[in-house]
């Protein structure tokens, strides 16, 4: 019998005893700090497997020795005072026996101070940016996994969507701090090795530690679902030994001066339209596809096509602009310190001619530089109100050329049914598949076999294969309660007929149909027996679309032109505003973009980002702080906000930081002092 309970007790210990060298268990680490979370993890393992020996052997006990077959007779009790304090005491006891281990490893891992290196993590969709303070160093670390690899046409490697271009080098044996943030959601910078795993949440700072023991590779991803390509936002460590690390710092200052180099050389070059493209495709793969598609297409509500574009098709002012400075409030962010001013008039040439765009422009490297220099530091006030008044008015044409097509195309719904043309069957294919992918690949899928539970298979469909005319009804009209749309108004007579006859004979449906667009006009004016619209009340409809879009475009054309003409109109001109509204508005400019750094209370974080409270710049000269906030502080992480504020909104802010957190300085700084000093 003893031998049999020694078994029993090795079976049950021999899963814990052999944790450790199981593939699924929590990994040791490298660090101190890995080590302890560790240990308390195996200790509560242990603590469990021993609560879970006692309570199951208890109950295996009393089944086999108490059981109904041997005679055993149930006691008759329904309480007991030593049992109730024996069963609340106990677990008191064994929760408090794993709390004290946990609370000092907890109050060790949130223990940042006296370190020797900070790193400051930026999170975005979707990469990593690193700045080591007072080294004068940051990057930003992408995914380098070949695109072919991710779209399985090549063999996946070892290190799979775990692998980056450049990865955060970091020495053994010292104590690194991370300053977490986000430049727009939220993400989570998880590195299992080091036990480091902290959110980065836009407009907050959070702070994580640690202190490596041994050289090596290590990696981690982003733990926090911060969008589509979420999979694709990887961290890799490198931890170099004091020694390397120094030198890598050298390199990287080397290397700084190398690149600064190239780049002054490049703005004498003239590289080749081809040249151009090839290397702007190259750069477009791997920094915009994740957003504007391969092919250029963008995500429709999400982000926008670039096929044939206004921005595109505009003026290269204006493409610079964008590509350089990106655009507050969207996912469109800055590449001015991500790329070259090579990099970066190769990947605007290449999508000004790519996806049929062919615009013939060549942007060179003297191009983006010029702009830089002129055009978002310090830009004339009439060249920028010129570009970008020629922007809107090619906006506004290319928006007007649209509602013009529309009105084309509600008078082709409106001819009499012999006068529409009459294609093949190979003609309604090729277009109804151009429709169908455009239209409505996104629910049905390309396949046509659509999403179980959510949008119905048009594969042997009844609608499908049914009479043409409920085929028709469902198209033009859609289904009430459903998220099947009415296509009447979106589409032609002629793109309505070609993608039904092709879901009819699509994906060996093979009905052998063919629509005409003469059916569809037909089936508009006769067909629907209910009080749906007709051709003259469609185009009656379309034409009143028309005109509200026509007006609505002349409107946000004349709000984007005043907009442009307040950011560069000159300082006499400027709006004097009253304290309390330059307080207002500052207040709302600096909690969207200073209170990340700065903290929304001033007072910054201690050895990273200075204290507004009484800070020299607040209560010095003002035109000291007008130069801090239009031009930054070259190598610290104050940006130049010249290229991204108006002299409005930087004087409200300036206003809002000498006044707030007990500063009072009475200043109340106008629009025309910000323009003035940029003059």
């Amino acid at each position: 019998m003893k031998q049999r309970w020694y078994c029993l007790l090795v079976v049950l210990l021999a899963l814990p005893l052999g944790a450790a060298e199981m593939p699924l268990n929590m990994t040791q680490g490298v660090t101190d700090i890995s080590g302890r979370v560790y240990d308390l993890h195996m200790t509560i393992l242990y603590i469990c497997c021993a609560i879970g020996l006692v309570v199951f052997g208890i109950m295996i006990y009393s089944m086999i020795y108490h059981r109904k077959s041997k005679g055993a007779v149930a006691a008759n009790f329904h309480e007991s005072t030593k049992v109730e304090i024996a069963w609340t005491v106990i677990p008191f006891i064994i929760l408090i026996a794993m709390a004290i281990p946990a609370t000092k490893t907890l109050i060790a891992m949130e223990d940042p101070s006296n370190a020797d290196l900070t790193i400051k993590v930026t999170g975005s969709q979707w990469k990593w940016h690193y700045s080591y303070f007072d080294k004068d160093i940051e990057f930003y670390s992408t995914l380098s996994t070949p695109r072919e690899q991710i779209d399985g046409d090549q063999t996946k490697g070892v290190n799979y969507l775990l692998e980056v271009d450049k990865p955060l080098v970091l020495p053994i044996n010292q104590k690194v701090r991370f300053l977490m943030t986000s430049d727009d959601v939220i993400h989570s910078w998880w590195v299992p090795a080091f036990a480091v795993k902290k959110d980065a949440n836009p407009g907050f700072i959070n702070e994580a530690w640690t202190r490596i023991d041994k050289p090596g590779i290590y990696r981690g991803q982003c733990a926090e679902l911060c969008g589509k390509d979420h999979g694709f936002m990887p961290i890799v460590v490198n931890a170099l030994s004091e020694a390397d690390f120094d030198n890598w710092l050298v390199e990287q200052k080397q290397l700084a001066e190398t690149e600064a180099a190239a780049a002054a050389a490049s703005m004498s070059q003239t590289l080749s339209l081809e040249d151009l493209s090839k290397q702007g495709e190259q750069v477009y793969l791997a920094r915009c596809a994740a957003c504007h598609q391969p092919n250029g297409a963008g995500l429709p509500g999400v982000f926008p096509s670039l096929i044939g574009s206004p921005m595109i098709k505009g003026p290269v002012q204006g493409h610079l602009d964008i590509v350089i400075n990106g655009k507050p409030g969207t996912a469109m962010q800055a590449f001015a310190k991500q790329l070259s001013a090579q990099d970066i008039a190769a990947v605007i040439t290449y999508e000004r001619n790519a996806w049929g765009n062919n615009s013939g422009d060549a942007v060179q490297a003297a191009d983006v530089g010029n702009f830089s220099s002129n055009g978002a530091a310090t830009p004339n006030a009439a060249a920028a109100q010129a570009n970008t008044a020629t922007t809107m008015v090619d906006n506004t044409a290319d928006k007007l050329a649209q509602t013009a097509n529309q009105a084309v195309e509600a008078v082709a719904k409106a001819m009499a049914p012999e006068d529409l043309p009459v294609l093949t069957m190979e003609q309604l294919m090729a277009e109804g598949e151009q429709v169908y992918a455009a239209t409505c690949a996104a629910c049905h899928q390309a396949t046509g076999a659509g999403i179980s539970g959510a949008f119905p298979s048009l594969i042997g469909s009844p609608v499908i294969t049914g009479p043409v005319s409920g085929h028709i009804e469902m198209v033009m009209h859609g289904k009430p309660g459903t998220a099947m749309q009415a296509f009447s108004a979106q589409l032609s007579l002629q793109q309505i007929a070609a993608v039904i006859t092709y879901e009819r004979n699509a994906w060996g449906n093979n009905t052998g149909d063919t629509v005409q667009a003469a059916d569809i006009s037909n089936y508009a004016n006769n067909g629907a027996a209910t009080s749906q619209p007709t051709v003259a009340a469609q185009v009656t409809d379309t034409a009143n679309a028309v005109a509200d879009t026509v007006a609505d475009t002349v409107t946000d054309a004349a709000n984007q032109a005043a907009e442009a003409v307040d950011k560069v109109v000159t300082p006499e001109a400027s709006p004097t505003l009253t304290m309390e509204q330059l307080m207002a508005e500052g207040e709302q400019v600096y909690a969207t973009t200073c209170a990340a750094c700065h903290q929304a209370t001033g007072a910054g974080i201690p050895g990273a980002f200075p204290s507004l409270i009484g800070s020299p710049v607040i209560t010095g000269p003002v035109s000291g702080h007008i130069e801090m906030v239009m031009h930054g502080k070259p190598g610290t992480a104050m940006q130049a906000f010249s290229s991204q504020l108006s002299p409005r909104q930087m004087a409200a802010v300036i206003t809002y930081e000498r006044n707030a957190w007990g500063n009072n300085s009475g200043d109340a700084v106008q629009a025309a002092d910000v323009a003035s000093h940029g003059q």
